[in-house]
């Protein structure tokens, strides 16, 4: 099993994007914990949290079946694009990761080949 770092990653995401970083949170088989969670978005209840980290675990789970499908080798993190914020799910093993949030445009800022691609294609 991997080591797994939520503590230094929410660290260093914290010096790269400042306030653009919204929530860490790390899971595995039969827990998680909120690492970090910015100021504005602590309104999260336990229940609403609950169900993010069922639907993390479903994600993690199906890492092996995606690797298979794909033949591209071990999946290391999967991402959501939403409008108000970019979730990203770095995998480490069945069960267990580290989930991400970050603001959009901050996340566009620092990745500016996903902005070109999205603009691109017209969906930005």
């Amino acid at each position: 099993m991997s080591k797994v770092y939520p503590y230094r990653l929410a660290d260093f995401l914290h010096e790269q994007v400042g306030d653009g970083l919204r929530s860490v949170i790390y899971h595995d088989r039969d827990e998680y914990e909120v690492v970090f969670v910015r100021e504005d978005l602590e309104d999260y209840d336990g229940e609403e949290i609950d169900d993010i980290v069922a639907d993390l675990w479903a994600d993690s789970y199906e890492q092996a079946i995606r690797e298979d499908l794909r033949g591209h080798g071990p999946l290391n993190c999967t991402v959501w694009v939403f409008e108000d914020a970019i979730e990203m799910h770095f995998v480490a093993d069945d069960r267990r990761g580290i989930a991400v949030a970050l603001d959009t445009e901050t996340f566009l800022a620092q990745s500016s080949f996903i902005g070109q691609c999205l603009g691109v294609a017209g969906l930005k």
